[in-house]
């Protein structure tokens, strides 16, 4: 019996594209992943990959999902139209460039009818006499056979040309009234209201990682803080959550270390308060680390005017920060 034993399969670690920064609001990317109301297997499957923020899970694009143990094309689909209610998307795929075309066999056959010496045509000719019945035979066959195939490829265009019409035909099928369904739908899209742009906030440090660590620099490439963590977050408010050895704090813009990461999980600071997890439950602390609303939720999202949502025993509801004993259930 062998002593070898199969050495483990690793899976590569997914590295996020430094260069690609998400077109949301740091509020936003910093929430959870209840924020996007996924079913309890796909979030235990994100979760279980260390995909814990809306962050981690717009820098991927859809191939590196499927890098997750048992993660399958049906959790994927799940996950898209939750980020699409959320109006959020994934990173966009890289563009594959188009492979050369191929050469057809007619353009082939003349290549090397063309390249055929003239001496050697000359030769065949000079051929005796007794030959040369055979080789007119053979000639006239060589003669039909590109008609033939010339003949194969219009007919293989003609139903290529039928199948698209067919096609078109069924997209464009005319209304009762006579008015397109294109037409239709040009004119509905042009009385739609449109959407104001949203300028979203550029910071002025930017990520970067040097063996698999992060840490920032300015815009210029100067060092600011060195690339020490597992994650970090975007600054929100001169404060930025880090992540090390699966422990979350937070720090300043000089790198020091304001609230020491002894939390399970955190959110970015909004409004002077941060979601964070402690003892598997939630709650809020300050710049200072203080505990402004207590450990007792199962989830909660960014303080926005104000107001947050919290989760607990199944249910959502409305805290206000301001009077946060009293919160409105919604469900």
């Amino acid at each position: 019996m062998s002593n070898n034993k199969r050495k483990p399969f690793h899976k590569k670690r997914f590295t996020p594209d430094p260069s690609y920064v998400p077109p949301y609001d740091a509020s936003v990317l910093g929430l959870g992943l209840d924020f996007l109301k996924l079913g309890e297997e796909v979030a235990a499957k994100l979760t279980g990959a260390g995909i814990t923020t809306v962050m981690d899970v717009v820098v991927r694009e859809e191939k590196d999902f499927y890098r997750i143990y048992s993660f399958d094309k049906k959790n994927l689909g799940e996950l898209k139209s939750a980020l699409n209610n959320r109006r959020l998307r994934l990173k966009p795929a890289a563009e594959v460039p188009p492979k050369p075309a191929r050469e057809t066999q007619s353009n082939e056959l003349k290549r090397q009818d063309g390249a055929r010496p003239k001496q050697d045509q000359r030769d065949g000719r000079d051929k005796n006499r007794e030959g040369a019945p055979n080789e007119r035979q053979n000639r006239q066959q060589s003669k039909r056979e590109p008609k033939e195939e010339r003949r194969e490829q219009s007919e293989r265009s003609r139903a290529n040309d039928s199948r698209s019409g067919a096609r078109n035909k069924k997209n464009y099928v005319s209304n009762p009234d006579g008015v397109s369904e294109k037409r239709t739908k040009e004119e509905r899209e042009a009385r739609r209201p449109k959407r104001p742009k949203v300028e979203h906030p550029v910071d002025r440090y930017i990520k970067i990682n040097k063996s698999n660590k992060w840490g920032f620099a300015t815009r210029d490439g100067k060092e600011v803080i060195k690339p020490e963590y597992d994650d970090v977050f975007t600054f929100k408010e001169d404060m930025c959550c880090v992540e090390s050895e699966d422990a979350f704090g937070f720090i300043d813009r000089e790198g020091k270390v304001v609230i020491p990461l002894i939390y399970e999980c955190a959110s970015s600071f909004s409004e002077g308060l941060a979601c964070v997890f402690k003892g598997g439950t939630c709650g809020y602390i300050d710049k200072e680390g203080n505990t402004v609303i207590p450990f007792v939720y199962d989830a909660g999202t960014a303080v926005t005017g104000g107001e947050c949502r919290v989760k607990k025993a199944g249910k959502w509801g409305e805290l206000h920060i301001a009077d946060p004993d009293n919160v409105r259930w919604i469900n």
